[in-house]
């Protein structure tokens, strides 16, 4: 075979690989049409450019008006407030955030759960106490921050390295007494916290 079929055959072959893939782009295209009358009334600000949004962009536009639809009104609330404050941000502001989340979809997926458990145990604060944590942590220097992240990394290392059965007894005392604080009344806390900071600040006796 001449060097010239032989480059027609592979021309050929690239040209049906590519209309393939075109068919099936098209085939698993999502038109306006298509959408249900609810998607479309969400998502009513996109319908004169929705055929030029890529697919992918599509998906992601259609999830976030299907969870927007199930969410009860106190949801809502909250997502629109997380938007007005997304708006408000500098580009700075939003790279940064942007940065933070590529950085969380890296992590191990015990690590990711941990945060999310973190997360959650600060949404059920009372108000003033997130104000307070919120602002204590923006009146921290940054030395103090690191000094910070680094004694919380520390911790994490030690606690690894107990077996198994002693980590998860750690962890149902923590949740335990989480538990136990969010059901305190404002009073009862700051005394709870006034002990517990007499504790730490107490020397310690040397184990024998």
């Amino acid at each position: 075979m001449s060097i010239n079929n032989i480059l027609k055959i592979t021309f050929l072959s690239s040209l049906l690989s590519l209309s393939f893939y075109v068919n099936a782009e098209a085939d698993n295209a999502v038109g306006w049409n298509n959408l249900s009358a609810n998607e479309q009334k969400l998502l009513k600000r996109f319908k004169t450019r929705w055929s030029e949004i890529p697919e992918q962009r599509k998906q992601r536009l259609l999830k976030g008006a299907n969870r927007w639809d199930n969410m009860n009104p106190e949801q809502k609330k909250q997502a629109k407030q997380r938007l007005q404050r997304w708006k408000n941000m500098t580009l700075e502001q939003r790279q940064q955030i942007r940065s933070r989340y590529e950085k969380f979809r890296a992590l191990p997926q015990d690590e990711k759960q941990r945060i999310r458990q973190q997360r959650q145990w600060f949404k059920s604060l009372p108000h003033e106490r997130r104000q307070k944590l919120r602002n204590r942590w923006k009146n921290m220097t940054a030395e103090q921050r690191d000094s910070f992240r680094q004694r919380l990394k520390e911790r994490r290392a030690e606690l690894r390295k107990l077996p198994a059965e002693e980590r998860e007894q750690i962890k149902s005392q923590r949740q335990e007494s989480r538990k136990k604080l969010r059901d305190m009344s404002p009073a009862e806390r700051r005394s709870a916290r006034e002990t517990l900071r007499q504790r730490r600040a107490a020397p310690r006796t040397p184990r024998r």
